[in-house]
């Protein structure tokens, strides 16, 4: 987690696990929301374990 540099808001860094496994902030109140799939809600995001070396030389 971090700060926005001129708000103070809370966000997130994240990286994505599929195409260019991409680096990504978002507001921690929208990285926690939930969503709809197949007409039920869901955490927008889950805790996946990946391979450390994803994060390693981006």
């Amino acid at each position: 987690m971090a700060r926005h540099s001129e708000t103070e808001e809370e966000v997130v860094f994240y990286q994505a696990l599929y195409g260019e496994y991409g680096f990504w902030v978002r507001p921690l109140s929208m990285f926690l929301q939930t969503v709809e799939v197949d007409g039920e809600q869901v955490p927008r995001f889950a805790l996946v374990q990946a391979e450390p070396s994803l994060f390693k030389g981006q």
